[in-house]
């Protein structure tokens, strides 16, 4: 591939995965058409690796402490309605947002344990990540000896750093 069309390769590639964006958004972007980055997204799989992105447990937490801040300025604001709705005496209102808040209370419970149960399932174990960071190094030796040989003290390091970790 050559140095112009590696360059919009990697700026397409970053466009799609990253920013969400269309085949046809970045064809438009840098100028090439929408079925050349269309037999990219298909050829290097950008849509798998977009798609396992957006399910990666990092982004699943966010989004589930993005559910519950927004559950409980909501919760914040009914008990606030509940003081005005008792001090003038309204019980049909007050039992009604008292019935809201128990809905509130019961979602965000059930969302805290959901990521309870996404930090438990996302745990790697060190014999797992061993085996991988393993393939990493060969497939960079393979590529590269020299950046390999480079990196070995990095290498040692990371290895026990989680090593301590997990």
């Amino acid at each position: 591939m050559a140095i112009k069309k590696k360059n919009e390769w990697r700026t397409a590639r970053s466009l799609y995965i990253e920013q969400g964006k269309t085949a046809k958004e970045i064809a438009e972007l840098l100028g090439v058409t929408p079925k050349t980055v269309g037999n990219w997204i298909n050829d290097y799989h950008w849509k798998k690796e977009r798609d396992a992105r957006m399910a990666s447990p990092a982004n699943r937490i966010e989004n589930i402490q993005n559910i519950i801040g927004n559950l409980s300025e909501e919760r914040l604001e009914l008990d606030r309605k509940v003081k005005e709705a008792e001090k003038a005496e309204d019980t049909d209102e007050v039992n009604r947002l008292y019935k809201r808040i128990s809905a509130i209370d019961d979602a965000v419970s059930k969302w805290n344990k959901t990521l309870t149960t996404i930090d438990k399932d996302s745990k790697v174990s060190l014999s797992t990540y061993l085996y991988v960071m393993d393939m990493i190094f060969k497939s960079m030796n393979a590529f590269n000896p020299k950046l390999f040989m480079d990196t070995i003290n990095f290498q040692e390091q990371h290895v026990n750093d989680i090593a301590e970790r997990l």
